[in-house]
């Protein structure tokens, strides 16, 4: 085989083998260190292009928080969104609107699902998270985990609004 022929079908292989990552679109990790490693949120990155997106979601219903597979949530350590105890684990992560002016953190069992797969029967725990308004607009979907004394602050960014709920490291 010629050099040319190689070249070409190690490209070609190159291609094949990226064609997943491409096809997953931009992907986003949170992470906070907590106990002997961290707290990490793998989650899809999709873009507003003109739409209020959590606006259209309904009183009720799911949303992944991200975009192709569901978000999750991996704790070496117990946490605690005030009386709702998460202990360590894999979750996959939910947005629920509770109300027309409130959201849930909700936590399932189950990990690996594409899109909305969602069976609320695997759901194990929720918690309220605080709405705020921005008066300027992230266009990119966002989540942060942010330090605070004995814990965090769980934090979802897109358009103009701001979710977050702050955890203790439970003992």
């Amino acid at each position: 085989m010629n050099s040319k022929k190689a070249l070409v079908l190690i490209v070609c292989i190159v291609l094949l083998g990226l064609t997943p990552v491409f096809g997953q679109g931009a992907r986003g990790k949170a992470e906070l260190k907590a106990g002997d490693g961290s707290i990490t949120i793998d989650y899809g990155r999709p873009e507003l292009k003109g739409r209020d997106m959590l606006s259209q979601l309904q009183v009720g219903q799911f949303w992944r928080m991200g975009s192709n597979m569901a978000s999750v949530l991996t704790t070496p350590v117990d946490l605690a969104f005030g009386n709702v105890k998460v202990p360590a684990g894999s979750y996959s992560i939910w947005l629920k609107r509770a109300s027309a002016e409130s959201f849930e953190l909700v936590f399932n069992s189950q990990t690996g699902q594409w899109g909305m797969q969602h069976d609320a029967s695997k759901d194990l725990y929720s918690a309220p998270m605080k709405k705020e308004s921005q008066s300027t607009s992230t266009e990119i979907f966002t989540i942060e985990l942010k330090s605070a004394s004995g814990g965090g602050k769980f934090v979802l960014d897109w358009g103009n609004t701001l979710l977050s709920a702050d955890f203790k490291f439970a003992k």
